[in-house]
């Protein structure tokens, strides 16, 4: 802690601070790298694509299957479900391929019923647009469908065999474990680093209380959801060594072990250049927050779970109850999307993965939440992104820890969701860096809030160059550095990105 306390520079609400100044925070986390220990700030850089250490690939010449091929026809008032399931069928049986919407609108959803969607379930398929703009390509679901996602990427099975436990402690944003059996492992190989217990969890959380209706995490079964999904790089005998870093301490307190997981997923599989619209703009209601299904969740366009270096991007999203929900998602990138037309329910969400993108996105104040998170996701990226006045971003309870939201224009984070029972909202290293609040009143903010039940209950969160334009003051912060002024660098997960790819510091040479 007294290093910790040598490096915080904390600045009173209400105050300002003229000249930008390099964060503290940073000077840290570059000296803790250089030096093999461990910084206050997790590395956030293993987000996206690939980790971000390559582009998303040209797809311009692989083999197309054009939907108009296999009976949808644009702009002809007829339902073409059929006909796009038929194109990402062969596309499948070829082991991959673009799946192309020629210009024009497709209409999906004929009917009401809840259990047919037109599903991926196979890796290296693209579903590609001509636009999503004037002239391009709109896929219009005509008809409500509670709870089900129109497009949904999944493998036919998942596998989450257990393949053997950990047997040492391991500090957190390190690479290597030790496991009882590494026979069932090879590099190369993805797996999960599960866990869940009630002794865990407290010691966790503490000193922070826990509340007793926060029943999810006690008892036998009970627990903060870790779910760690990472690659092997490296295997000496039973060591084992992951290319991505653990965001979660290993502490061995209780009988219930840490145990390594099989992850399968689909892999290199994309949605871009598209326009998804739904009927919801002529439902004779506006939005209300959790009215009832049909407010919350009856036009969603997009499902992805345990995807793999995948992505969404170039779409955008317009009348939506919900719009792009990952699950399981490891290194996956969401980049420029658009939301906007009439209010709904979520953005974009991502539950239980490691390493979701969530980039340069416009959220427009056209859903309630923005970029949100929870159960369990760690490592998850919100980074230059822009929400409208009083739109609040969703941590929706069930723990997910090591989130960074990133030089964010607009937006702020009130009446978090979830039920009581997935309480609380967010473990540690809920890092806001370069936040820039937007809100109609003055805000406190109590992160560890014991009385309000649709508040916020964060543990420990760091707030580095928070600005705002009404006052906004804060109690049970972790860490509060330079508030009231942009800080260097403008953004951590570029800089952070870049020192791991290059060892070059974004901020050399600035004071």
């Amino acid at each position: 802690m007294k290093r910790l306390a040598s490096i915080i520079c904390i600045t009173l609400v209400g105050s300002s601070v003229k000249s930008q100044s390099v964060a503290p925070l940073w000077n840290d986390y570059i000296t803790a790298r250089k030096a093999g220990t461990t910084p206050v700030l997790p590395d956030y850089s293993y987000a996206g694509y690939h980790f971000s250490e390559k582009p998303i690939p040209d797809i311009s010449g692989r083999k197309q299957f054009n939907v108009k091929d296999y009976g949808a026809l644009p702009n002809d008032d007829q339902f073409d479900d059929e006909g796009i399931q038929a194109a990402i069928q062969a596309a499948e049986k070829n082991n991959g391929g673009v799946v192309f919407f020629p210009p024009g609108k497709y209409l999906i959803a004929p009917d009401t019923s809840t259990s047919k969607q037109i599903r991926v379930s196979k890796s290296h398929i693209i579903l590609k647009g001509s636009g999503s703009g004037a002239g391009g390509t709109e896929i219009y679901q005509a008809n409500m469908r509670l709870n089900n996602r129109q497009f949904f990427f999944k493998p036919e099975k998942t596998d989450n065999r257990k393949l053997t436990t950990v047997t040492q402690e391991a500090a957190r944003e390190s690479f290597w474990i030790e496991v009882a059996d590494a026979s069932m492992l090879k590099p190369g190989q993805d797996v999960i680093l599960r866990h869940q217990s009630e002794a865990y969890t407290r010691w966790y959380f503490s000193p922070l209380p826990l509340k007793p209706v926060w029943t999810r995490l006690f008892g036998e079964k009970g627990g903060m959801n870790i779910s760690e999904i990472h690659t092997i790089e490296q295997i000496e005998g039973k060591r084992v060594k992951f290319k991505n870093p653990l965001h979660i301490e290993v502490k061995l307190l209780s009988a219930v072990p840490f145990d390594l997981l099989a992850y399968n997923s689909l892999e290199e599989c994309g949605v871009e250049d598209i326009l998804f619209s739904s009927n919801w703009k002529t439902y004779p209601e506006e939005f209300i927050h959790h009215k009832n299904e049909i407010h919350d969740y009856a036009y969603e366009a997009l499902g992805m779970e345990y995807v793999k270096n995948s992505w969404v991007r170039n779409c955008v999203f317009q009348d939506w109850n919900e719009g792009v929900f990952l699950r399981a998602g490891y290194q996956v990138s969401v980049l420029d999307l658009t939301f906007k037309g009439k209010k709904g329910h979520a953005s974009v969400h991502a539950r239980t993965g490691y390493g979701v993108l969530i980039k340069n996105c416009h959220f427009n104040g056209a859903q309630h939440h923005g970029a949100g998170t929870g159960y369990g996701a760690s490592g998850t990226v919100i980074t230059q992104c822009d929400l409208g006045t009083d739109q609040n971003f969703d941590i929706h309870s069930g723990q997910p820890f090591a989130t960074l939201y990133d030089d964010i224009a607009g937006g702020v984070f009130y009446n978090l969701g979830g039920p009581e029972p997935g309480h609380p909202h967010h473990g540690k290293q809920l890092t806001l860096w370069n936040f820039q609040h937007r809100s109609a009143k003055e805000q406190h903010y109590n992160f560890w809030d014991m009385e309000r039940r649709r508040n916020y209950t964060i543990a420990q969160p760091i707030l580095v160059g928070f600005q705002s334009d009404k006052k906004v003051d804060f109690e049970n912060a972790g860490i509060n550095q330079l508030q009231g002024a942009m800080v260097y660098p403008r953004s951590l997960f570029e800089a952070q990105l870049k020192f791991r790819l290059s060892g070059i510091n974004a901020t050399a040479g600035i004071k």
